[in-house]
């Protein structure tokens, strides 16, 4: 394993910020996990997971060990104020010898958005990423979700390019907008 992964992947993160929290997501997250991203229509409009019509459905183990076993970093989105957990931020990609980037993704409940939560969770999960000598993160989205690019906007990161049909979700092509910062 490179020792830039030994020194990325850590069991129990925690990152503080005004609004919210970030800490590496638990099986207790479960409920709020089922909630706010596989039951929320409005998310799953945009954040390529099944929308999941009952909890007996959902089960969080297996994410959770997969992203355990393969050193992912996947963190809960905890609104401080209330100590809820209102979504996740993850790691998609495999750092190596070679790939020194992290592609981001994340989801909050939809009773979330438009306040600010996701735009600081990605900035203080990009700090993180710097802070691990992660060269640049990316972030991506469908030109249908402006909220999403906006996010990115306002966490700092730059347009960097488009890919065309890029992924296949609710029976049509996507095409996947991506944004990037390095680190400074």
């Amino acid at each position: 394993m490179s020792e830039l992964i030994k020194d990325f992947y850590q069991d129990n993160i925690v990152l503080t910020g005004d609004l919210v929290v970030l800490r590496t997501l638990e099986a207790g997250d479960r409920e709020a996990v089922f909630n706010n991203i596989y039951h929320d229509r409005k998310v799953q409009k945009y954040y390529m997971a099944p929308y999941i019509e009952n909890i007996e459905n959902f089960t969080m183990d297996r994410m959770i060990q997969s992203y355990r076993d393969n050193h992912f970093v996947v963190l809960a989105i905890i609104e401080k104020k209330s100590g809820q957990v209102i979504g996740m931020i993850n790691q998609y990609n495999q750092l190596s010898t070679f790939v020194h980037y992290i592609e981001a993704g994340y989801a909050i409940g939809s009773a979330y958005w438009n306040k600010g939560y996701v735009t600081e969770a990605l900035k203080l999960f990009m700090e993180y990423c710097f802070s691990k000598n992660v060269h640049k993160v990316y972030a991506g989205c469908f030109p249908e979700n402006p909220a999403s690019r906006r996010v990115m906007e306002k966490a700092g990161m730059t347009y960097e390019f488009t890919r065309l049909k890029e992924l296949y979700y609710h029976d049509r092509y996507w095409d996947v907008i991506y944004y990037s910062k390095e680190r400074p």
